[in-house]
């Protein structure tokens, strides 16, 4: 078995030189060879540049693991700072490693599984928490205090684009700075939409600082055209930071949440302007035209939100496209359609994949599929008694369901009173049992909530009434329906449509109840045709 070295810094600088990495390491080989551990019988964990406020660091990581394979019998580190700062993940490991066996060594301080060190234990553990906070105010203070006498503006991860970052200061990046003006420009001028100012960019070579498939998106060059630093104004102390503990991004990294401080709070820093202050409100004024035209809806969609596409998995989206000018009113005439928005995505360039899926007109897609429920919904008795059978078909695979659920529950149970059993002959402790029933109570809740949905569910189906409506009166009342009114008998036969083409051919496929009482009317008409 090794005996482990422990050794943390927190700030990268301390990490690049490896001064205070080094001199904790040597500590704590000193204070382990003082034990009579042979060199060949330590195993170094260097953590570098990593806060002592998170739990989830690689070398710890590594020590926790070589810990739980029975490969350590001692940890050697230099204070139980180095530990964690956080008072309740400290005590969280000291726990873990007494549970192991593993002896925990510290050469600043000394520490005795006794009552009284314990509690010298904790109380340096509350101390090191309450030193992280001040750390944090002191750094948070100094940097406010430097960004508002000096005007300096803080190390960032990415200047903005346009800008270089040297000697705290933003510099103007003249290749950047060209594009920037040509982005308002195009924008302001000539009038051009997000995708033709990106296609014009990745054209012309120039590529986003952040963006690691160097492809320009609408939201990027958005971002340009609101951003009042190209006009001199960089704002600092705009956003409050908070981290999430235990939650990490898909790249690894702590995951944050953000939000914006009272504009009293914000401190402002002048820098070298791109643009003048005219064409930047000019900007704001033609992205508030866009906005309010965007937010104008003027069509109705009878499938909005309900058709996704069979070839990429998108759902589609509804739009307006401008058609041909009428010669004989002046006017420009404008249609509706349904298309995948992978069709035109927003990410620009010609690298950038399209779907196949092609864009269909709103009406003639809206008439389809409206006769379609027309043919389920014109003859009230046998849609009634359609209807029907496909609810107890329902109600019965929900009766299954819940049936399922309830043994698996039962099962849990059972897989419970095992636990206790397991712990009371010593085969397994009281945190490994902790855990397990925590694991236990997380499946036990999950299996709940869906027995709780299938329930829900069926009562739902038990108190809804098929109503059965006059021959005489259902031409009159679908006459008046609205497009609101149609879309809601829709979507109570209709979960989506799936639409796929094939060569000239366009399949419409309905999932939910509508494919079902569709089929049972064919297979009518077929039968009654036989006969």
């Amino acid at each position: 078995m090794y005996t482990a070295v422990y050794a943390r810094v927190s700030t990268g600088m301390q990490a690049i030189e490896g001064t205070s990495l080094d001199g904790q390491v040597e500590l704590c080989m000193k204070k382990a060879r003082e034990h009579n551990v042979a060199l060949s019988a330590i195993k170094v964990y260097k953590e570098e540049g990593f806060s002592g406020e998170d739990m989830d660091r690689p070398a710890m990581n590594r020590l926790r693991q070589d810990i739980g394979a029975g490969l350590i019998s001692q940890v050697v580190i230099t204070h139980p700072d180095r530990l964690s700062r956080d008072l309740t993940d400290k005590l969280f490991i000291c726990r873990e490693l007494e549970s192991r066996n593993v002896e925990l060594l510290f050469v600043d301080t000394e520490y005795k599984n006794t009552p009284e060190g314990q509690l010298f234990f904790n109380l340096i553990s509350v101390i090191a928490q309450y030193e992280l906070s001040l750390i944090k105010k002191r750094t948070i203070r100094g940097r406010l205090k430097a960004v508002e006498k000096d005007k300096r503006i803080m190390p960032m991860r990415v200047p903005p684009y346009g800008y270089d970052y040297a000697e705290s200061r933003l510099v103007i990046n003249e290749t950047e700075a060209q594009f920037v003006r040509l982005i308002y420009q195009w924008y302001v001028c000539d009038h051009m939409t997000m995708r033709e100012i990106g296609n014009q960019l990745t054209e012309m070579g120039a590529e986003p600082k952040r963006a690691e498939t160097k492809s320009w998106s609408a939201s990027s060059i958005q971002k340009i055209l609101r951003s009042e630093i190209y006009i001199g104004r960089y704002y600092y102390n705009r956003r409050s930071t908070r981290k999430l503990k235990g939650e990490r991004t898909k790249n690894g990294a702590p995951k944050k949440t953000y939000t914006i401080r009272d504009e009293k709070e914000w401190i402002l820093v002048e820098v070298p302007a791109i643009i003048d202050e005219r064409l930047f409100r000019l900007a704001q004024e033609q992205r508030g035209k866009n906005t309010k035209n965007a937010g104008h809806v003027k069509h109705e969609y009878l499938l909005k939100s309900l058709l996704r596409c069979g070839h990429c998995g998108r759902r589609w989206e509804a739009t307006t496209y401008s058609g041909r000018l009428n010669k004989l009113t002046g006017t420009r005439e404008s249609y509706t359609c349904y298309r995948c928005p992978n069709r035109n995505p927003k990410r620009f360039g010609h690298h950038i994949e399209r779907c196949s899926g092609r864009s269909i007109r709103a009406e003639v897609l809206d008439d389809y599929v409206w006769s379609l429920v027309m043919k389920v919904i014109s003859d009230p008795q046998a849609y009634a008694e359609r209807l029907t059978c496909s609810k107890e078909s329902l109600m019965n695979e929900l009766l299954l369901e819940s049936e399922s659920i309830g043994r698996l529950l039962q099962a849990k149970d059972k897989e419970a009173g095992k636990i206790k059993l397991m712990f009371r002959k010593a085969f397994i402790d009281a945190e490994e049992m902790e855990q397990e029933f925590r694991s236990l109570q997380a499946e036990k809740n999950a299996l709940q909530e869906r027995e709780q949905a299938c329930l829900e569910r069926l009562s739902q189906l038990r108190n809804e009434s098929v109503s059965v409506i006059e021959d005489t009166t259902i031409e009159r009342i679908i006459r008046e329906l609205r497009t609101e009114e149609k879309r809601h008998i829709i979507q109570s036969l209709v979960h989506e449509f799936l639409i796929s083409r094939e060569g000239a051919e366009i399949r419409v496929t309905a999932i939910g109840f509508l494919d079902e009482l569709i089929t049972g009317l064919r297979e009518e008409r077929e039968t009654g045709a036989e006969s």
